[in-house]
């Protein structure tokens, strides 16, 4: 996730330093000894993310021409090597190292046992993947897994500059298939064992491998964007590395695809509807796991779900008013929000034009933020920003909106992607909002200051679920602080119905997961509570039940951001600076929710003490 890739020595230096001289080291020199072996084990085993920092096949080789290994034997010895790279690191007291180690410590520590915690309790599910250091416990859904982070890695990720990477995306395209086969055995045997997805995954996850093969080969996107690639970077002899890949396509990819097809349809029928992961094999165990992985704390689900419907409660209130001001008094607020979702005069046209003029209204809003960013902010870095449409194949069960990270070394772009399948579920109210959660001045900010920051692959590879997505609700918050809703209600309601969406999905996330919600009760409480329409919160939902606790981490991130600047400000009194503040919080937003606690609480003390003791003419706090 971040930039500034480091020197890492060769897999023989590796072990000799982790060998008998050992002792010799000083703790430093052992926590960088540990640190090389942590990644090593973690990109040979998850090349996709080598490929999405970058990384130079001289730190682990082979990373541009593999997938993870997703097969059972590929998921225990992955398991194996991250767990043994873990212990290493954990022999060392932090308490002995310099200050910069220790913290890169806490970093590694809470993200790798936080990562592995889940498969500490069950034999099933994957540990990782393309795009985060993930578990999930199915291996085949319809939003992640190889069936969609394939194609996405290949075209979005793989770069094809030349004639050597070209020869790179063949040998990746060419192992596809038994990356595909892999995670079918996998998936096989957790069906096996009752730890299938129930019936309406599997039904949405059908659609999506279906939506791959019906093209065919000259028109998958696999394909498509090769050709588009090799064009673009002038590569010669173009048709023989396209000739090449439609072959591989054709006789290797849609087949590997088509079997994972035939074996969904043929448990279609006999799956369970239970939503949650309560009806695992050993679920309240693994429910427990997934919120210490996606929040970085230990609240019960019984926690979150009561703080969860107090913020509904909260910000409801707070819309009923706009609601109210702006001539809409009868009904619930959800009820009065779905007149908005319909009004003509909010909607983009569902055809080529309207779509085009809601991307250049992303721009426009972007452009705007980032004039205003200095005002908050010390620092903003220079790294581009794309805004690209999500590929059709995908849409149907992709979400409105989601963001992939630049490649440290300027090679690849932040990229904003948006959902255009209906622009009916993208009202102009509800953009502003987005482009700020999903830009600036949130995940690419964060990610942008990532890349300027960290020093290692291993820390730009690694960030926390709920450490990212709290920033960037935050940041929607502090779009309007800024004062980029004045004189648009309608904005305002749309940045405060997307935080009540994130207050409904700790209600949710609980209920499914815990408390046995059913999907369809689940649906209802979203339609209910939020005002959104029943198959933006089908989507929504759906996505749930496969990512436990993942929609956790907005809220309970956010809530503890606010509560540090609350802190901050009562503390500092005139010396508060939001903009310091910012950064603080920014510079650590890849770091899980405890380690951004003790670094803004270790400011708040020094700015303290230095407006205490009148140093560099600060002003004294009452």
């Amino acid at each position: 996730m971040k930039s500034g890739i480091g020197v890492i020595v060769g897999t023989g230096m590796l072990l000799a330093a982790c060998g008998p001289a050992e002792n010799a080291q000083g703790p430093d020199e052992m926590f960088d000894a540990a640190e090389q072996k942590m990644t090593q084990a973690f990109f040979q085993h998850i090349p996709e993310a080598a490929t999405t920092v970058g990384l130079d096949e001289n730190i682990v080789s082979g990373t541009s021409v593999r997938f993870m290994d997703r097969s059972i034997d590929g998921n225990r010895e992955r398991n194996r090597a991250l767990e043994d790279a873990l212990a290493s690191l954990q022999s060392i007291d932090p308490e002995s190292l310099s200050p910069k180690e220790r913290r890169r410590h806490a970093l590694f520590t809470a993200l790798f046992d936080g990562a592995l915690a889940p498969s500490r309790v069950v034999d099933y599910g994957t540990t990782a993947g393309d795009w985060s250091f993930w578990y999930t416990p199915y291996a085949i859904v319809q939003n992640s897994g190889p069936t969609v982070e394939i194609p996405r890695t290949l075209t979005s990720l793989q770069q094809v500059n030349n004639a050597a990477e070209a020869e790179a995306y063949l040998g990746r395209l060419g192992a596809a298939a038994q990356a595909l086969d892999g995670t079918l055995e996998s998936f096989r045997a957790a069906v096996a064992q009752g730890a299938g997805p129930p019936d309406f995954i599997i039904e949405k996850s059908l659609a999506v491998v279906e939506a791959f093969i019906e093209a065919g080969a000259g028109e998958n996107p696999l394909y498509v964007s090769f050709v588009d690639s090799l064009a673009s970077a002038g590569v010669a002899n173009a048709d023989d590395y396209t000739d090449r890949a439609l072959g591989i396509i054709e006789a290797d990819v849609i087949p590997a695809y088509q079997r994972i097809a035939d074996y969904l349809a043929e448990i279609s029928t006999s799956a369970p509807h239970d939503a949650g992961i309560w009806r695992l094999p050993n679920g309240e165990a693994l429910y427990a796991a997934m919120i210490l992985h996606m929040t970085d704390t230990n609240k019960s689900a019984d926690e979150i779900h009561e703080l969860g419907l107090r913020e509904v409660d909260r910000i409801a209130l707070e819309m009923d008013s706009i609601l109210r001001s702006e001539g809409y008094a009868d009904g619930t607020v959800a009820e009065r929000m779905q007149l908005l979702f319909v009004e003509p005069r909010f909607l983009y046209s569902n055809d080529a034009e309207g779509k085009a003029a809601l991307l250049k209204d992303i721009r426009t809003d972007i452009d705007e933020m980032y004039a205003r960013l200095p005002d908050v902010f010390l620092n903003v870095p220079d790294v581009d920003l794309a805004i690209r449409a999500i590929p059709d194949f995908s849409q149907a069960s992709a979400p409105l909106a989601y963001y992939s990270e630049p490649a440290p070394d300027g090679s690849r772009p932040g990229v904003y992607f948006i959902n255009l399948r209906d622009t009916a579920e993208l009202p102009s109210w509800t953009m502003a909002t987005l482009n700020y959660h999903e830009a600036i001045p949130g995940h690419h900010l964060d990610s942008a200051t990532g890349v300027s920051t960290a020093s290692t692959p291993l820390e730009q590879a690694l960030y926390s679920n709920a450490s990212a997505e709290g920033w960037a609700l935050y940041a929607e918050q502090l779009a309007a602080e800024m004062g980029m809703y004045e004189g648009d209600p309608y904005g305002d309601l749309g940045r405060l119905q997307a935080e009540l969406f994130r207050a409904a999905r700790l209600v949710v996330d609980t209920g499914i997961h815990d408390q046995r919600w059913s999907r369809e009760q689940a649906i209802d409480y979203m339609v209910s509570v939020t005002g959104v329409d029943e198959a933006s919160a089908v989507s929504e939902v759906e996505r749930y039940a496969v990512l436990p606790g993942q929609a956790l981490g907005y809220k309970l991130g956010q809530l503890m951001i606010l509560e540090l600047r609350a802190e901050a400000k009562q503390v500092l009194g005139d010396t508060f600076d939001i903009r310091e503040f910012n950064q603080q919080v920014l510079d650590a937003a890849a770091y899980p929710l405890p380690i951004i606690d003790r670094s803004v609480r270790e400011w708040i003390g020094a700015s303290e003490a230095k407006g205490v003791t009148g140093l560099e003419g600060d002003v004294t706090p009452d």
